[in-house]
């Protein structure tokens, strides 16, 4: 019974994680796709990323968009 338990409370908790992990990816494929679409700036795609404007912030765009590819 005990197992039972845990099962179920194991699938009820991950479920909701995996839906919001490919709704994430998504999001970011989207993302990547606007700035190299040139839709959108390096600015505007790393405030949008969740990425901290400092350096030579394209470049850190791109670098992380091209792990999405």
């Amino acid at each position: 019974m005990n197992q039972i338990f845990l099962m179920a409370l194991y699938f009820l908790l991950m479920s909701p994680m995996a839906v919001n992990s490919d709704d994430r990816i998504y999001e970011t494929k989207n993302i990547c796709g606007r700035y190299y679409a040139v839709e959108l700036n390096g600015g505007d795609a790393a405030r949008l990323l969740g990425l901290k404007d400092s350096g030579r912030v394209s470049s850190r765009v791109e670098q992380y968009c091209n792990f999405f590819r």
